[in-house]
């Protein structure tokens, strides 16, 4: 059977979203759902990680500039440098140093540029580039696992609701069914045609209908409430879904005859869960070496720049050459090349050497963590497609079943109209009839949802492994 229902709990329209298919409500999730959203942006962060990772060898740069004025002036000093100048410039005589002139507010400034350059070289900086790329490897199989949970999560919740839309109406029809037998007992006692006991019979199994109806009415609102959440639209907007609960006899038969042993064999290997272990495994081996490197010498090429300018607010400093071509000379300036060992790093017990042992325990706990994660996956898998099996091979029955309670219902409400059946009799031939309803409803809502399950579990679509 196909089902074509609306609901609207609001007015306000979402154009694009009349008459969902199972597929479109996967797309309409995957396009604006806000979980999915987060794992984009976790990954686009990842991405420029990755593909900048080689920055890690880019040389720190810094430059600065600073204006400072000193307490006190070093004249001796002053005065060498001042005696050099003036002979320089005057065909070697000195001028003498004018040390009380020179002693004055000018001389106490000192405008100062630097730059420094750094290159540092390590087998953890290397390290580091392969981290990063193992960093954006694990992030790429979040998102994935991310997209393939937020399929499976809407395909149930679809398959929920059209099961929660057709009980409703298996309720509804319940109710009308007990409404109309009260109704049709009362007017039989009224006229001396039934006892009062069959009408407050009748009237009780009516009124016991009630809540139940209600209960189920809540239960679908809620269903609908969480698909929204799931397509994130707002809470107001009528949702129109189309789809059917069937499957095929054909893919039935196909999942009656599954080989579970091929299908753990191909598929466990792939799982999400297994990969994003592999994943973690794998980043903390890396780290694990990484914290080893730390015991490798670090190779510093450095250089470095300061020039300066002696009292820069004095006049003469910029327009005299014979001192303003000594401007921005250099005092401390260098170019190094460092070799840099953490010895203490070898020493028994250390906290280096704890971290190493630290990282080396959580790496073996990771790898032991696939091995389980590999165990409790093909435990998942053989369950699903055993759950599946059952469902394909109970349907058949249920079919059947469905099939003969609708007749016996049938027959039993004509014999209750000529008077051959009793009340009772009828009532509980429509109760058979519904419980089957209800039992075949309940299960081909298990295969939709075992199916989405197993796609998620084996991480491939069901073509691949149906037919495959």
């Amino acid at each position: 059977m196909r089902y074509l229902w609306t609901v609207f709990l609001g007015l306000a329209v979402l154009s694009g979203l009349s008459a969902l298919t199972v597929d479109e409500a996967v797309k309409q999730a995957k396009d604006h759902n806000l979980g999915l959203q987060t794992e984009d942006l976790k990954l686009a962060q990842k991405t420029d990680e990755k593909n900048f990772a080689s920055n890690r060898l880019y040389p720190t740069i810094d430059a600065s500039t600073t204006l400072l004025r000193l307490n006190n002036l070093n004249l001796a000093q002053d005065e060498a440098l001042w005696l050099g100048v003036t002979a320089a410039s005057n065909h070697g005589t000195p001028v003498p140093f004018p040390s009380a002139s020179y002693d004055k507010e000018d001389y106490h400034w000192i405008w100062s540029t630097g730059l420094k350059f750094q290159f540092i070289l390590n087998p953890a900086v290397f390290r580091g580039i392969t981290q990063t790329i193992i960093d954006y490897d694990n992030a790429r199989i979040s998102r994935d696992a991310a997209g393939a949970r937020l399929d499976r999560d809407v395909r149930k919740t679809f398959y929920q609701l059209l099961a929660l839309h057709e009980a409703t109406k298996v309720f509804e029809s319940q109710l009308k069914v007990a409404d109309d037998r009260y109704r049709l007992a009362k007017l039989n006692a009224e006229a001396g045609l039934g006892s009062d006991i069959a009408a407050l019979q009748s009237q009780v199994a009516f009124e016991n209908r009630k809540p139940i109806l209600a209960d189920q009415k809540v239960n679908e609102d809620n269903a609908l409430s969480a698909f929204r959440l799931l397509l994130n639209v707002p809470e107001a907007t009528p949702l129109t879904l189309d789809g059917s609960l069937d499957v095929d006899p054909a893919v039935r038969k196909e999942l009656s005859g599954l080989d579970v042993e091929t299908v753990v064999k191909r598929y466990l290997d792939g799982r999400w869960d297994v990969e994003a272990i592999k994943g973690t495994s794998k980043s903390l081996e890396n780290l694990a070496k990484l914290q080893a490197d730390s015991l490798w010498p670090t190779l510093i090429f450095g250089f470095s720049m300061d020039p300066s300018v002696s009292a820069p607010f004095k006049s003469d400093t910029w327009s005299n050459p014979a001192y303003s071509k000594y401007n921005w000379s250099q005092t401390n300036g260098a170019l190094s090349a460092t070799l840099d060992w953490r010895l203490d790093s070898f020493i028994p017990g250390s906290t280096t050497q704890m971290q190493i042992k630290d990282r080396e325990r959580q790496a073996q706990q990771a790898r032991l963590g696939v091995e389980q994660t590999l165990r409790a996956g093909e435990n998942e898998i053989r369950s699903i497609i055993g759950r599946l099996k059952k469902s394909a091979v109970s349907l058949e029955g249920l079919q059947l079943a469905l099939s003969l309670a609708e007749r016996s219902s049938k027959l039993t409400e004509d014999g209750y109209q000529a008077g051959t059946q009793s009340l009772t009799d009828a009532q509980d031939a429509d109760l058979a009839y519904q419980t089957a309803r209800l039992q075949y409803l309940n299960e081909e809502l298990a295969l939709q949802a075992s199916l989405a399950d197993l796609e998620y579990a084996l991480a491939a679509d069901r073509k691949e492994w149906l037919h495959g």
